[in-house]
């Protein structure tokens, strides 16, 4: 199978892009930049700017896939308030030209189009959020996932498409950066290596749902599969764990005891206290998660004391 995976050198996208290709797909990964992927497996890496219309349309047309997972975009919430014109400008815009390139094709592909949890308002009474469930983002970021969200239906309605919309929660696991897990993990190192003697950390007592970046990868894998055009699909867990069971699990895989110190300067705006998902769709379709959380967290941890070797 010929597949495009938009937005390749981030963390889900070098995860996919890789499991594609070890499954024997043709992959062409596109990044934002010139460097190569360091993939292990066969990749066609090709520099793609997203906000850039007659480049989008040409790979486009030239590759011809019969798949494309779009993922590029600017992901970070707290980056989104500082430039939220970019933020717009790579996801809303970006995926205006995805969209219309995909529609002048002589033979369509299927698109899997990543929003996000962010899109979704905090249930008040803390229960897994169904795809049916009430949207407020609470950042430009998210408002620009919504904004996809709601283009998307329009495409799939007026051109018959062949549009599946994702959102995926907190998915974690090696080579991730910027989010709790990957942070946590690293400062732990650099206090086993004696750069630091305490562990600074926001709230605590925020839940989320994470799942292994692994089950993660499945569950698109399983909805580009049989999923039904149109439709929108969690990819999530539906179990939540606290940042304090995290930072807890981190204290027991330290090699060495360390002190943790609240730091107000790294509590977020207008944070939701707890953001759990309900994988029900998901599962509806033969997906269930296979990875325990600890043992990810093992995984991460061990991945950066490697790599700050």
């Amino acid at each position: 199978m010929r597949i495009i995976v938009t937005g390749a050198a981030g963390f889900i996208g070098w995860h996919l892009v890789d499991k594609l290709s070890r499954r024997g797909d043709t992959v062409q990964a596109w990044l934002r930049s010139p460097r190569r992927g360091d993939w292990d497996s066969p990749v066609e890496p090709a520099e793609v700017d997203i906000t850039d219309a007659a480049e989008v349309s040409s790979r486009l047309r030239h590759f011809a896939p019969d798949v494309v997972y779009h993922l590029a975009a600017q992901s970070f919430p707290g980056q989104s308030w500082e430039n939220p014109a970019l933020t717009y400008q790579v996801n809303v815009i970006g995926a205006i030209h995805l969209l219309e390139a995909v529609r002048a094709l002589p033979r369509r592909p299927r698109v899997l189009m990543a929003g996000s949890s962010a899109e979704y308002a905090e249930p008040v009474d803390g229960r897994p959020i169904g795809e049916s469930a009430p949207t407020e983002p609470n950042s430009p970021y998210g408002s620009s996932k919504l904004a996809v969200d709601q283009l998307v239906r329009l495409y799939v309605r007026r051109y018959s498409l062949d549009l599946v919309r994702l959102r995926p929660f907190f998915l974690v696991g090696p080579r991730k950066t910027g989010d709790v897990c990957s942070d946590f993990a690293r400062r732990v190192v650099a206090i086993e290596r004696g750069d630091e003697r305490s562990m600074r950390v926001g709230s605590i007592d925020v839940v989320r749902d994470m799942i292994d970046i692994r089950d993660g990868v499945h569950g698109l894998l399983r909805v580009a599969e049989v999923g039904a055009s149109g439709e929108l699909y969690n990819i999530c867990g539906g179990e939540g764990v606290s940042i304090g069971q995290i930072l807890a699990t981190y204290r027991k895989l330290a090699k060495v005891p360390f002190n943790v110190v609240e730091d107000p300067a790294l509590m977020r705006p207008l944070e939701q206290k707890i953001r759990i998902g309900d994988p029900s769709k998901l599962r509806g379709l033969g997906w269930k998660p296979e990875h325990r959380l600890d043992d990810t967290l093992r995984s991460i941890i061990d991945y950066w004391r490697r790599a700050t070797q």
